[in-house]
């Protein structure tokens, strides 16, 4: 990648999630920040059927990582309404998956540090699913480095669909912290996206 520097926040989604393909961690930073709402909402559809919301941020942060390896710039339909398709047909994925199964334990919930199987089923190669696996586990790992710990917990449980309230409780912190921490978290996300 040229050493021109961005402000992600600017750029379109069709020109982020080109950045994505050729491994810029900062472009789909920026997607997953604008996102995380979008995942929620179709993960949401899916915490009536029996399957809690919040467990599907990382299936939803995993197909949104798909989407943009596999979004076609001159499609049609915009990348917004692809994504969208994509994480709701791996959250149906899912739930066919376990209703196979007759139950639902819980440790067949993808936990974010333990993606291959979902990795497995994104993925059409073993290449693939290398790739894919090393560009979440380093976005991932940016992540931590760049968040507090309290900043960090409170992304992933937001993108899980907790309310601040639910956060707060989880946490042990007050719901203005979690706001909080919240919005400083996406302000490093933005400094770095702009700074690199």
């Amino acid at each position: 990648m040229s050493e021109c520097k961005y402000s992600y926040n600017s750029l379109d989604d069709n020109t982020l999630s080109s950045l994505v393909k050729d491994g810029d961690d900062n472009a789909f930073n920026e997607l997953a920040m604008r996102y995380l709402s979008t995942i929620n909402f179709i993960a949401h559809k899916y915490s009536a059927e029996g399957y809690e919301q919040q467990d599907f941020v990382q299936e939803g942060l995993l197909a949104l990582l798909y989407a943009c390896r596999t979004f076609d710039e001159n499609s049609s339909s915009g990348f917004k309404n692809y994504m969208s398709v994509v994480v709701e047909r791996r959250f149906i994925s899912i739930i066919r998956r376990n209703s196979a199964q007759k139950a639902v334990p819980k440790s067949a919930l993808v936990q974010l540090d333990d993606v291959s199987e979902t990795l497995e089923d994104l993925s059409h190669t073993p290449e693939d699913f290398l790739l894919c696996k090393e560009h979440l586990d380093a976005v991932l790992n940016n992540l931590r480095n760049v968040l507090s710990k309290t900043e960090y917990d409170v992304v992933m449980l937001y993108g899980n669909g907790l309310s601040y309230k639910e956060i707060s409780k989880r946490l042990s912190i007050s719901e203005k912290s979690a706001d909080n921490a919240l919005q400083r978290a996406r302000r490093k996300i933005r400094d770095i996206n702009i700074g690199n």
